[in-house]
């Protein structure tokens, strides 16, 4: 199973993350600022120095227009409030905050939506006219869902696409951001909606999704997204859905099909989601985490397999500085993400389910327990529970040992590439000194206190 494209980063081994900016205080008309493009950066330093040398992929959720769900499906103005002081515009700070990141292994793009349609975007009367956002039985756009306190409609994506808006939207998208030279973009929401009049089911709006895809891809663009698309006609995921309500006034047969019959009609053009929902045990068994990838919402998925971690809820509970959201970071980032990347090395091999809970047996002897969180190789604990030791990158000459409460004593290293290591903290500030430590039959004496990760490099 091969994707279409060859995308331009491997996202089952890359850090992407998305980091909520602001959102629209419409009734004042202004910008609600949680994160600055200045404080942005400052974000992004300090997660480089807890995660050295990952790649990682900074989505900027509300950097458009008031904030969050402001402008769509159009994208060509910056958020002002969040300009830089010295900067003339908030344009000219975005495209710093792109090239400063660079330094620090961070890519920095954009959450969009090319979904999601507001009377007050200047392109709705053309919308309008092509027919190009969702109508009901008697030709009327009709709003499906209430954003900001604004009726948000939805684009019929057949009519979006042959009327050669969606081109125009993108193109001034990509004249005003770094979006093309980032090479990623985020779709949010990218999901069907059928339009009634004139009629446009599942299977066409799909393909005119799919012809949406390959633009951006042509453009060297990879699209990441927000959920798993499995889409049968006239249904959603979730029966409160408000678009449930819009299609029975069709007074049509909405006969639920089971998803897990719906294929998955995105896999090889979208290589990752924000949300892997609507996946099987047997879709992760079978399916490459390089070919789809994300965070699984099964929570007995996600114990056996791991996951991306998000970083925006931590940002959103805690606020911009280091000091408030570096240990939760710590913790996400070694018990949830180092374990996804180690693991995603590794073919699947086969899977052993008991009381709901899962084993899986990957290549090289490594062993996955859910009920557990135990990750083994040959016999040899790596991760047990919130205490982890696991190489950072393939070549096995960096290692990540975390403790939530602390652990003193021996830690497995079987593949080792090393002798000797030195031993940092890793910490938001910058990396501390502890020391160095030898292998010794494939293990190492370690004490790590709580909350506590290291790094261990090879000594040169």
């Amino acid at each position: 199973m091969e994707p279409k494209f060859r995308w331009n980063y491997d996202y089952s081994r890359t850090l992407w993350m998305k980091m909520f900016l602001a959102e629209p205080d419409f009734p004042n008309g202004k910008s609600r600022v949680f994160i600055t493009f200045g404080q942005a950066l400052e974000i992004i330093k300090a997660v480089d120095r807890l995660t050295p040398g990952v790649q990682k992929i900074m989505y900027l959720v509300g950097w458009q227009g008031l904030g969050h769900d402001d402008c769509y499906p159009e994208m060509d103005v910056v958020n002002e409030a969040l300009r830089c002081e010295g900067d003339a515009t908030a344009r000219e700070s975005l495209w710093r905050l792109y090239e400063e990141a660079k330094r620090y292994h961070t890519v920095v793009s954009f959450h969009v939506n090319v979904s999601d349609a507001y009377t007050a975007t200047p392109c709705f009367p053309d919308l309008v006219k092509h027919n190009a956002v969702v109508n009901d039985r008697n030709g009327v756009p009709t709003p499906i869902e209430i954003f900001n306190g604004r009726d948000g409609y939805k684009t019929s994506y057949k009519q979006f696409w042959e009327s050669g808006l969606f081109k125009r939207v993108f193109d001034r998208f990509c004249a005003v951001t770094p979006v093309k030279e980032a090479g990623t973009v985020h779709l949010d929401n990218f999901c069907i909606a059928e339009n009634l009049n004139p009629r446009t089911g599942v299977l066409e709006q799909d393909e005119a999704r799919n012809r949406m895809l390959d633009y951006i891809a042509s453009l060297g663009i990879d699209v990441t997204s927000e959920y798993t698309y499995r889409e049968a006609p006239l249904r959603n995921e979730s029966p409160t859905h408000p678009i449930r309500k819009f299609y029975a006034s069709l007074g049509e047969d909405m006969t639920e099909v089971p998803w897990e019959s719906v294929p998955i009609r995105t896999l090889g053009r979208i290589p990752a989601t924000w949300w892997t929902s609507g996946m099987s045990l047997d879709d992760c068994m079978q399916i490459p985490p390089r070919l789809y990838s994300g965070h699984l919402t099964d929570p007995a998925l996600l114990r056996v397999f791991y996951g991306a971690m998000h970083g925006e809820d931590i940002w959103m509970k805690s606020g911009p500085a280091p000091k408030d959201w570096e240990r939760e970071f710590t913790r996400q980032f070694c018990t949830l993400q180092v374990p996804y990347f180690y693991l995603n090395r590794f073919d699947r091999l086969s899977v052993e389910t008991r009381e709901g809970e899962h084993t899986v047996r990957f290549a090289d002897g490594v062993v996955s327990q859910g009920a557990a969180g135990r990750i083994t190789k040959n016999g040899a604990v790596l991760k047990d529970g919130d205490n982890v030791c696991l190489p950072l990158d393939e070549q096995n000459g960096t290692f990540i040992v975390y403790s939530e409460a602390g652990r003193a004593g021996e830690w497995n290293v079987p593949d080792a590439a090393f002798d000797e290591a030195e031993a940092r903290v890793l910490t938001s500030e910058g990396e501390v000194p502890v020391g160095t430590v030898s292998v010794c039959d494939k293990k190492i004496r370690l004490d790590v206190k709580p909350g506590q990760a290291l790094i261990l490099r090879a000594k040169s």
